[in-house]
């Protein structure tokens, strides 16, 4: 099965490695260490919260069945499934069961799927999803995909089974993190991961071709803002993550965002002076870009909001939407296709789900 599916392992070690000026070279990756604040400073005093609508879900068990999750309060919206994920696919350490975020190209016909082990290491799946879709594991067989994983795991691959693995590139486990982050830069087509959620922290950049870290930009952003474990970039390029306050001199629970870049050798990145006063959920499982609305996506289990880019710092209330979902899932990703079509990367059982209207 190795001309089905292509292996890369990061072998990789700093063993070896050479110091040149704050940046490291090895075999594999690339790593600069950025000197100083990567934050720019900011005065407590000037930050406010925009009073948000109050659709606050509590974290609860994950019992989810069924092929649909609606919205329940607040704006209306239905996501139904697309298809299953493989839950499987050999006797490797790989973790199918664990899927953490999830990349889609702007056109729709690439797929990227991070999966981890629980223990900060992790692997990317990537789908030629166009191809797949042409080979019908959507519709009435959404279960084609996961079944082909099953089958080839107790080696009873079918012809259709070996159609379908043809379309997947599988990568090598790293060190990733929790994996929450896995995000695409649409103006460079960059892919981007945290990897600590820390003040001394680290963004990684990952070869869409080998799906292994190439290149690591260490950073602290303030010696007491910790980054937050999730990403996403703009049509413009700009980077955005965020955080619950714990209280002080922002209330507790509010959503701090901060917008900045990912360069070359390093980052930059400015706290939006005005935050969400009521966060979505307990967890926060993501962040996520709507090109076709210009709107940010806070995700968590069973309760999304979302704010216009363009009303970032002065947001009125009636600005905000919020929506709560059945279904009781884990939600572990939002991506959007150009034309605004939302998918919702969900676990227990790990699936790819689609917006049943044009827009969300």
């Amino acid at each position: 099965m190795q001309h089905l599916i292509k292996l890369a392992w990061l072998t990789a070690t700093l063993a070896g490695a050479l110091y040149l000026s704050g940046t490291t070279a090895t075999a594999a990756v690339k790593t600069y260490t950025q000197s100083g604040n990567a934050l720019r400073a900011y005065n407590v005093s000037r930050y406010s919260t925009v009073n948000n609508r109050n659709l606050f879900v509590k974290r609860y068990a994950f019992t989810g069945t069924g092929s649909t999750v609606t919205s329940t309060r607040g704006k209306r919206a239905t996501f139904k499934t697309n298809f299953l994920l493989p839950s499987g696919y050999d006797r490797s350490a790989k973790n199918w069961r664990n899927p953490q975020s999830m990349v889609l190209t702007p056109n729709g016909k690439t797929l990227y799927i991070l999966s981890t082990n629980h223990a900060n290491r992790g692997f990317i799946a990537k789908y030629d999803l166009a191809a797949l879709k042409r080979l019908g594991i959507t519709g009435q067989h959404v279960a084609a995909l996961a079944t082909a994983g099953a089958d080839h795991a107790t080696q009873s691959l079918s012809p259709k089974d070996r159609q379908i693995l043809k379309h997947i590139h599988i990568g090598p486990t790293f060190a990733c993190g929790h994996g929450q982050s896995l995000a695409l830069n649409p103006k460079n087509h960059q892919l981007w991961f945290v990897g600590a959620k820390a003040v001394h922290s680290n963004v990684q950049q990952v070869s869409t071709r080998t799906l292994k870290p190439i290149k690591r930009i260490n950073f602290t952003l303030k010696h007491t803002v910790p980054m937050g474990e999730n990403l996403t970039f703009d049509k413009h390029g700009n980077a955005y993550f965020y955080t619950y306050s714990n209280g002080g001199w922002a209330p507790k629970g509010t959503v701090k965002l901060y917008q900045g870049k990912i360069g070359q050798k390093s980052v930059k990145f400015h706290l939006i002076m005005q935050g969400l006063r009521h966060r979505p959920g307990t967890k926060n499982q993501s962040l996520a870009y709507n090109p076709k609305r210009n709107r940010l996506y806070f995700v968590s289990d069973g309760s999304i909001a979302s704010i216009p880019v363009n009303k970032l710092g002065h947001l009125k209330a009636r600005q905000v939407e919020a929506a709560n979902f059945n279904g009781r899932r884990e939600f572990e990703g939002l991506q959007f296709t150009s034309n605004g079509t939302g998918y919702l990367l969900t676990n227990r059982s790990a699936q790819v789900m689609k917006t049943t209207q044009k827009t969300y």
